[in-house]
């Protein structure tokens, strides 16, 4: 655990994904995820409700090896990730326009082209074909690294305001990864040759 004392942060926003329930995707919905300069950190829905907002200080975060902020706030958990499931909704208007205000900095720089693409890339590899499922899950794997990339940010800026932080490398993305990237190229190869 890394503990940093609190003192000023630089503003950042991110659109992000919270998983209400490990077995039905359309529970992992879309979140903005929000520090200001004087160290608050934040969580508000589709509507722009807060869901959690505290003091860095007062938040523990635990990262894990595929990628998930686990965010301790007011004694409730919370799972968050860089790309929505299959069957995430869409952002809302408020979190878009939100977003693409940007206010103060530090915005979360692919949080509008991630939004809805990990679903897009899953209904897009169904039933296509090989082509169409190697081209879906490529734009899935770019989507999860650039979300993978902005929890990694939040990693770094946690800590220096003051947050508990447990960090990780988060490579265990890369294996899944890797494990289906050799996949896709295995079902290529034999889709090609049975022509």
């Amino acid at each position: 655990m890394e503990t940093t004392p609190a003192g000023s942060a630089t503003p950042m926003k991110s659109l992000l994904y919270w998983r209400k329930s490990m077995i039905n995707g359309a529970k992992t919905v879309p979140v903005i995820v929000a520090m200001d300069g004087a160290c608050m950190f934040s969580m508000r829905d589709a509507a722009g409700v807060p869901v959690f907002s505290v003091p860095a200080p007062q938040a523990a975060v635990r990262f894990t090896s595929m990628g998930t902020m686990v965010v301790t706030a007011d004694g409730r958990k919370y799972d968050v990730l860089g790309v929505g499931a299959s069957l995430s909704p869409s952002p809302s208007p408020w979190q878009l326009a939100d977003m693409a205000a940007g206010g103060g900095g530090g915005t979360d720089p692919t949080g509008l082209g991630r939004a809805g693409s990990a679903g897009a890339a899953m209904s897009g590899a169904g039933g296509l074909g090989a082509v169409a499922g190697a081209a879906g899950g490529a734009a899935m794997m770019f989507a999860y690294y650039q979300g993978l990339d902005a929890i990694k940010a939040w990693q770094e800026a946690l800590p220096k305001a003051g947050a508990t932080v447990q960090k990780s490398s988060m490579k265990a993305g890369l294996y899944v990864s890797l494990g289906v990237v050799a996949a896709v190229v295995i079902g290529l190869v034999v889709a090609l040759s049975l022509k």
